[in-house]
């Protein structure tokens, strides 16, 4: 599904302010929190303190969050159910990753993931090998 230009561009400007705050000195990784939300899919940053970029990858330890800051991608423009939501919300952070503002931030960083709180996890970058 394709994500509207408007939709991309608040969430860009949501990252960027997101990622101009102090980053604890702890965090090494970053990870893109998902949950369901009642007519939108909910984002949320955090930091970790630790990358594991293998098969199994789940966040480390949380540094930091944008907490109560999420942002919301309405259903109609993440897709109908939780799979084609995920593939929407991984390509729309993998175009943060490669040409946001403050994207060098994440790309200093171990690793960048993305994934459901209930479980389904997946390392955005680098990129994991094929």
């Amino acid at each position: 599904m394709a994500m509207p230009l408007a939709v991309r561009r608040e969430f860009f400007s949501w990252a960027d302010e997101a990622l101009r705050q102090p980053i604890p000195q702890e965090t090494v990784a970053f990870h893109f929190n998902l949950y369901q939300g009642t007519n939108s899919v909910h984002v949320q940053l955090m930091g970790t303190a630790s990358f594991n970029s293998g098969d199994q990858y789940w966040p480390g330890p949380k540094t930091f969050s944008t907490g109560e800051g999420i942002f919301k991608v309405p259903f109609e423009s993440a897709g109908a159910e939780w799979p084609e939501w995920l593939e929407t919300l991984k390509s729309l952070v993998n175009a943060y990753i490669e040409s946001g503002n403050m994207s060098t931030v994440l790309k200093k960083s171990q690793g960048v993931g993305i994934g459901f709180v209930d479980g389904y996890m997946y390392g955005l970058w680098p990129t994991p090998a094929a």
